[in-house]
């Protein structure tokens, strides 16, 4: 029965944790990083500003649990389109995640701003680069096991160096893309961040990926 009750009490904290960070993530989503206060996250939250420091031992633990939750989400959200049905093999599973990178939800203003706000905290707060390292380690992971997926379907011999070197290349192309397509999305016309994302992962893995795309 204790070990219950602990459980639930565990579940309970997560739950409330995950919740302060959504409310962080609206007060930044509307104001910005430096408007999220703790005052205005309890606010936001309809908690007290005591429970928040229960949680968290400071408001800059909160922030970069909410950074490292707004990052995760966004590359979840890529990572979920190779479970479609149409990925029937590597190439289409590689396919799918690219695009499914540069289209919304992924590429959308709002969620760009919240990244900007972010950012410039990555230069002088510690917990937040690593918090970053370890998004984009996540990301960039994911990305090599799918090229690595596409070489070995077409039975291509290559060393961990070398899809480290196509992973870092890939993720630098996908990057660009998502923030340009964020700030200036009416630069661009129907499908043309698709196809152009398309055409240069093709080129660095020397794979032709656009068959895949709808």
């Amino acid at each position: 029965m204790k070990s219950k009750i602990r459980v639930s009490q565990q579940e309970k904290s997560q739950l409330r944790k995950a919740e302060l960070i959504d409310a962080t993530l609206q007060v930044i989503a509307r104001e910005g990083v430096s408007a999220a206060t703790v005052r205005s996250i309890s606010e936001q939250a309809n908690v007290t500003q005591g429970l928040i420091r229960y949680h968290f031992t400071n408001k800059d633990e909160l922030i970069t649990a909410a950074y490292e939750k707004h990052m995760t989400d966004l590359i979840d959200l890529a990572a979920h389109s190779t479970s479609d049905r149409r990925c029937s093999n590597a190439k289409a599973r590689l396919a799918m995640f690219v695009r499914a990178s540069v289209i919304p939800p992924v590429v959308d203003t709002q969620v760009l701003a919240i990244w900007a706000g972010f950012f410039q905290l990555l230069f002088h707060n510690e917990p937040m680069r690593e918090s970053h390292k370890k998004t984009y380690h996540l990301l960039r992971r994911h990305i090599q096991t799918l090229i690595a997926d596409v070489l070995e379907e077409e039975k291509r011999t290559t060393s961990e160096a070398e899809l480290r070197i196509l992973s870092i290349a890939c993720n630098a192309i996908l990057d660009g893309i998502w923030i340009e397509g964020g700030i200036i999305p009416e630069e661009f016309g129907q499908n043309e961040l698709i196809d152009t994302v398309i055409n240069a992962v093709s080129a660095i893995i020397q794979t032709d990926l656009t068959p895949h795309r709808d």
